[in-house]
């Protein structure tokens, strides 16, 4: 199943200025930062410092894409 990624608008009081997007693991539910180049190479799989799960940016559990 493949969600939409959600995007931080500019102007929004929470949001933390920078280039980082965040994805949230769908084994252990960590969050942690990933760089818009892996983003952008989808056969990449991203790595979960917590649990250690891999998984294609697709499968996350939750994408925030910055920017």
């Amino acid at each position: 199943m493949s969600r939409a990624p959600e995007v931080l608008r500019p102007g929004a009081p929470w949001e933390k200025t920078g280039n980082a997007s965040w994805t949230q693991c769908g084994h252990c539910a960590n969050w942690f930062p990933v760089g818009g180049e892996l983003l952008a190479r989808p056969q990449v799989k991203l790595h979960c410092p917590t649990c250690h799960t891999e998984f294609l940016a697709a499968d996350a559990a939750r994408l925030i894409k910055a920017g």
